[in-house]
C-alpha cells in the first residue's frame, strides 16, 4: 500500500480545516464583523460611567404620567449636546432627537419610555427614590419600578454611541423619548402629535427590562407578544330593600355574582381554545350592611386578548351576557365597555432579520431565549400598529437574585445590563441600516 504520504497529507488536512472551522481567530470569522462593531464596543465602555450616572440620577428623581418634566430636559439637553435635531413638547413631554447620518440609507427608530409609578420604593440603593406624592388624598412614593430609568438611558447611550460614528451611519435614526407608558396612551399622543411628521421610519425598536432573565441574556417573542388592556364598568341597580324580603326588589349582588361567573363559563365555552382570553373581574363593591339589599353593585373588569377580532368578537359576547342575565333579573344597568392599549405585535420577519445581530453581540444562540407572549400590556403596541415594529426582553436580574418583579417597591436592575443594552441596539441599528432596500421588510402603511 503506497498511500501513507496522501493519507497523513489528508489528515493533516482534515485536521487543519477542524481547527479553522472551530477557531474564529484562525478562520476569519471575526473578521467577517464589521469594523464599527469594536468601535461601537470602545465608545460604550468610554460612555457607560456617565450613562450609569443619568440612569441613577433619573432613578432618584421619577415623574408621573405627562409630569416628566424634569426627565423631558436631561433628555433634551443632552440630545442637543451631542448635536442632534430635537423637538420638544410632543404629545405632552415627549422628545425627539434626529441623528442624521453619513451615507444614504433608512430613516429607523429607536424608543425609551420615560414614566415612573406611585410606588414607595423600598430597595436600600443609595440612589433610591424619595419622592411623594399625594394619590386619592394619601401620601405615597414614586419609584421607576418598571426599569423605564433604564430604557431612557439605553436611549442616550445609543444615541451617543452612533452619533460619535455618524459618518459611518446609514441613512437617519430617530431616538424617541415617549410619555405616559404606564397611563397606556404616551405612544398614542405622540403619533396625533405628529412626532414622525417630518421622518417616517421604516422600523422602530425597543427594550422592555425582563424580570427573569440574568444580565447577558435576551428574550424575543415572534408575532403577538403582548396582549388588548380593555376595560368594562358595570353597574347594576335596584331599588333595594330589606335583607329579610329580599323579594321586595333586585338583588344587584346576586346579578353581579351571576355575572362573573358566566364570563368564566363564556370563556371556556364560546371562546376558542386557542384564542388566548382572560376577564379579571378584579373590583367588586356593594352594600353597606348585612341586612341590606343594596341599591347598585359596581363591577370593573379587565378583558385581555390578542388582534383587533378578538376585541371585537369579546365586546359582543360580554355586552351580550351582561344584557341576558340583568334582562332575566329585572335589573336596569349601565355599561361602559372601554378599548384600551392594544395587543403588541412583533413583525416576525422584521424579528428575524435582526437576530442575527443579537446573537452576534451577545455571543451565541444560548443566551437568545424565544419567550411566549404575555398578557400585559405595552403602549409601543401603538407605534407598531404604524410601522413594523420589534420589543426585545432585556435581561436585568441582578447575579445576587433568582429574578427581581417589575412594578413591585423591591424591583432592582442589574447595571451591567446598560453597556450591553447599548452595544446590542447600536450594532443592530447599524446592521439593518446597511442593508439593501430589497433586503429591509417592507412599510406595511405608506
Amino acid at each position: 500500500m503506497k498511500f501513507p504520504v496522501r493519507t497523513a497529507a489528508v489528515s493533516f488536512l482534515a485536521v487543519f480545516s477542524i481547527l479553522i472551522t472551530l477557531n474564529p481567530l484562525l478562520s476569519g470569522s471575526q473578521k467577517q464583523l464589521p469594523s464599527y462593531y469594536q468601535k461601537i464596543k470602545d465608545l460604550t465602555a468610554r460612555i457607560e460611567p456617565e450613562i450609569v450616572a443619568i440612569r441613577r440620577d433619573i432613578h432618584a428623581h421619577p415623574e408621573l404620567a405627562f409630569q416628566e418634566y424634569r426627565t423631558a430636559g436631561i433628555v433634551a439637553d443632552y440630545f442637543q449636546k451631542l448635536g442632534l435635531e430635537v423637538r420638544t413638547g410632543i404629545g405632552g413631554t415627549g422628545v425627539l432627537g434626529v441623528l442624521k447620518g453619513g451615507l444614504p440609507g433608512p430613516v429607523l427608530a429607536m424608543r425609551g419610555d420615560m414614566d415612573a409609578l406611585a410606588i414607595t420604593e423600598e430597595t436600600d440603593l443609595p440612589f433610591a427614590s424619595r419622592e411623594k406624592i399625594m394619590v386619592n388624598g394619601k401620601e405615597t412614593g414614586l419609584m421607576h419600578a418598571c426599569g423605564h430609568d433604564i430604557h431612557t438611558s439605553l436611549l442616550l447611550g445609543v444615541a451617543a454611541v452612533l452619533s460619535q460614528i455618524k459618518n459611518q451611519v446609514p441613512g437617519t435614526i430617530l431616538f424617541v423619548a415617549q410619555p405616559a407608558e404606564e397611563w397606556g396612551d404616551g405612544a398614542d399622543k405622540m403619533l396625533r402629535d405628529g412626532v414622525f411628521r417630518n421622518y417616517r421610519p421604516e422600523a422602530i425598536f425597543a427594550f422592555h427590562v425582563d424580570d427573569t432573565l440574568k444580565a447577558g441574556y435576551v428574550h424575543y417573542v415572534p408575532g403577538y407578544s403582548g396582549a388588548n388592556c380593555d376595560t368594562f364598568f358595570l353597574t347594576i341597580h335596584s331599588e333595594g330593600c330589606h335583607g329579610a324580603a329580599p323579594d321586595q326588589c333586585v338583588d344587584p349582588i346576586l346579578v353581579g355574582s351571576q355575572v362573573v361567573l358566566a364570563l368564566q363559563a363564556m370563556i371556556s365555552r364560546e371562546i376558542n381554545v386557542h384564542d388566548h382570553t382572560v376577564i379579571t373581574v378584579g373590583y367588586f363593591h356593594a352594600g353597606t350592611a348585612t341586612n341590606i339589599i343594596p341599591d347598585k353593585a359596581e363591577l370593573r373588569a379587565t378583558i385581555r386578548s390578542y388582534g383587533d377580532e378578538q376585541r371585537a368578537r369579546l365586546k359582543e359576547k360580554i355586552t351580550r351576557t351582561i344584557a341576558g342575565i340583568c334582562q332575566s333579573h329585572g335589573a336596569s344597568y349601565d355599561l361602559n365597555y372601554q378599548f384600551g392599549t392594544p395587543s403588541l405585535y412583533n413583525h416576525p420577519e422584521l424579528l428575524k432579520a435582526i437576530l442575527p445581530s443579537v446573537e452576534r453581540v451577545l455571543g451565541g444562540k444560548d443566551r437568545l431565549i424565544e419567550d411566549r407572549p404575555e398578557m400585559g400590556g405595552e403602549d409601543f403596541s401603538y407605534f407598531a400598529r404604524e410601522i413594523p415594529a420589534v420589543m426585545l426582553g432585556l435581561g436585568v436580574v441582578p447575579p445576587h437574585l433568582e429574578k427581581t418583579s417589575v412594578h413591585s417597591p423591591t424591583f432592582i436592575a442589574d447595571e451591567q445590563a446598560i453597556g450591553l443594552g447599548i452595544r446590542l441596539m447600536s450594532c443592530l441599528l447599524m446592521d439593518y441600516a446597511s442593508q439593501p432596500a430589497g433586503r429591509r421588510v417592507k412599510d406595511f402603511k405608506k
